[in-house]
């Protein structure tokens, strides 16, 4: 007997989106779409900006998108949570910049931008198929509200400023890069904030991902679903590992776990 289920958070990269083919499987789509015919809440819950998603040409219908790593959460009425990092860490990150100088990415809510480029955050922002953000000075951090950065650095340079920011924590999704955020932020925070504002129980909600960040996205969640194209961490805190992604895997999993058995 499937558990009742009433929303599910899937991650984008990976899981929903295929690097391999560049789209989301056509088979994904029709998921979806079952899925919100049934009355199944379907949001994303992804580390990327929304210039990068539409970027990638990903236009799904979705109830909801949890982004930057759940810094920020929005459907089509409102942004229903948000959390800025706040000036005082931003100023030591400035600090830290201009002492030692690296390649860091900040993300707006409508705007990304970087503070200088090299030949590796070229390849990285090209293996992810990330478009290259504009180049301007970071000071406009202090004075326009930021959800997420990406330090494109090792942890020497990285770690000595972060250990003296009070309220930021930071997920790594590759070698050259780390995530950072709020701390009150987190893709587990965004599921609470978003069954909070629908009035849906964690309980009955599912996570599909791939990567150590969306440990934290099963942290909140009631069954969750590892990708078997995902990284071991995660498949091990999984309820349920489902095929690659380009073997149909996510809709493959909405058939068996999620959708009624009419469809």
């Amino acid at each position: 007997m499937k558990k009742q289920i009433r929303a599910v958070f899937a991650d984008i990269d990976g899981t929903l989106y295929s690097h391999t083919t560049g789209r989301i499987p056509s088979s994904a789509f029709d998921a979806v779409r079952k899925a919100r015919q049934q009355g199944i809440s379907v949001f994303a819950a992804t580390g990327r900006h929304m210039l990068e998603i539409r970027d990638l040409g990903i236009h799904i219908e979705l109830d909801g998108w949890i982004t930057l790593n759940g810094a920020l959460c929005f459907n089509e009425k409102e942004v229903y949570a948000s959390y800025p990092l706040c000036t005082r860490d931003l100023e030591i990150l400035l600090d830290a910049i201009r002492v030692h100088p690296f390649a860091c990415q900040f993300l707006e809510k409508d705007y990304m931008y970087i503070n200088m480029m090299d030949e590796r955050v070229e390849k990285a922002l090209a293996s992810i198929h990330s478009p290259y953000p504009d180049i301007i000075d970071p000071k406009r951090a202090l004075t326009h509200e930021t959800y997420m950065l990406v330090p494109w650095v090792n942890g020497e340079v990285w770690l000595p400023a972060y250990r003296r920011m009070e309220n930021v924590k930071y997920t790594r999704w590759n070698d050259l890069a780390v995530d950072a955020m709020a701390k009150k932020a987190g893709k587990r925070q965004g599921v609470l904030d978003t069954c909070a504002y629908y009035g849906i129980s964690p309980e009955e909600t599912c996570a599909i991902g791939d990567g150590p960040n969306d440990l934290e996205l099963f942290a909140a969640c009631g069954l969750k679903i590892a990708m078997a194209n995902g990284s071991e961490e995660l498949k091990k805190a999984a309820d349920v590992i489902a095929d690659e992604i380009d073997e149909d895997g996510f809709a493959k999993a909405f058939e068996r776990y999620i959708l009624e058995e009419k469809l």
